[in-house]
């Protein structure tokens, strides 16, 4: 049986970050240069999944696994893409296969520990023990979104040494608040922190990005003698891509990544 990939990336008017995510699903491909690979957007923008799962049929495969590029399991993966999906494929008399979110794949949690340490150097460094970080999510109405993003920050704590103090903050839908958690930040100065990282944690560019970067002008404004730094998102980084092919070879492959890691 001739099985295909299907990436299903969530959708946005931001050009930049719809072409981050094509640029995943590209460098997904690449590494995967004997599987069919298609990329489908749940909403917004083109190609769409019927699109993506009418392509994996034309090139004939009978079978897909899907790979949503989606941080964690919540309202969309649980329910938005396996029902989209599930239409497609019966059209298509195609079987389906799901790969979970992204998750704590080890890629990604070394990616986010990367982005945190590449903010910490600009524009000059300043010790950990004067440092706070504040981990920023999406937010959903998962009442599992709270703890799988904590779960996610304590995975990319382990194991290094941890800022001063570390809080956590959600743009929507989950508490606490993005704008507590700036509240929070402001107060640190109080206790010794001399510095705040805000890291968003996001796939790619969009509103949601442009909320963040609001919160820390506004915080500037609460506290100027904060150094206040706004880390990277995670982008369309190939840490991103592997973490989606480990997710991918668990179900194409489940003996694969207990051969080679």
């Amino acid at each position: 049986m001739s099985v295909g990939v299907l990436v299903v990336g969530h959708g946005t008017a931001d050009p930049v970050g719809a072409a981050e995510a094509r640029q995943v699903a590209a460098t997904i491909a690449s590494l995967m240069p004997n599987v069919a690979v298609e990329l489908g957007f749940l909403e917004v923008i083109a190609p769409t999944i019927d699109d993506a799962m009418a392509r994996l049929a034309s090139r004939g495969c009978e079978a897909v696994v899907v790979s949503p590029l989606l941080l964690f399991t919540a309202a969309h993966a649980k329910h938005d893409v396996p029902v989209a999906v599930t239409a497609a494929a019966t059209a298509l008399g195609l079987r389906v296969h799901r790969a979970d979110a992204l998750g704590e794949a080890p890629e990604l949690v070394h990616l986010a520990r990367r982005r945190f340490h590449e903010a910490m150097v600009r524009p000059a460094a300043v010790p950990l023990d004067e440092t706070m970080l504040v981990m920023v999510g999406r937010g959903a109405s998962d009442p599992t979104a709270v703890s799988q993003f904590e779960s996610f920050v304590a995975a990319m704590l382990a194991g290094a040494e941890r800022p001063r103090r570390v809080g956590i903050g959600f743009v929507a839908a989950a508490l606490p608040t993005l704008d507590e958690a700036i509240e929070a930040a402001a107060a640190s100065r109080q206790e010794g922190c001399r510095r705040v990282v805000v890291q968003p944690h996001l796939l790619f560019s969009g509103h949601v990005e442009d909320q963040v970067s609001d919160a820390v002008a506004r915080g500037r404004e609460l506290e100027p003698t904060i150094d206040w730094l706004q880390a990277a998102r995670l982008g369309a980084d190939p840490d991103v891509a592997r973490a989606a092919i480990r997710r991918i070879l668990a179900v194409l492959e489940p003996e694969s990544l207990s051969r080679h890691g």
